[in-house]
């Protein structure tokens, strides 16, 4: 029966583990990466919010985003590769 000779994997002094932690910083990047590089469906998750006030306040900025982010080029490859999908499928753009 073969044995592992590395030591297990421990936190440096003083420092706890806090894989929760990790966990909240990666999701809310991810997040954060996705609004800029498909603004369209940060714009589109605004409009269909009902709260009309809450609507009015977050629009400008999630508009603004997008004016950016294309001004950028940021949304280049994801718009190329939904068009290539689009062609595969036989769809039109709406």
């Amino acid at each position: 029966m073969a044995h592992d000779s590395s030591p297990p994997a421990v936190n440096p002094p003083g420092e706890k583990a806090r894989p929760l932690g990790t966990a909240t910083v990666v999701i809310y990047a991810t997040l954060c990466l996705l609004a800029i590089a498909i603004p369209q469906s940060l714009v589109n998750r605004v409009r269909d919010i009902n709260s009309s006030a809450l609507e009015e306040a977050l629009l400008p900025a999630a508009e603004a985003l997008q004016m950016a982010s294309q001004r950028a080029g940021v949304t280049v490859p994801y718009q190329r590769a939904r068009a290539l999908f689009l062609a595969f499928a036989g769809k039109e753009e709406n």
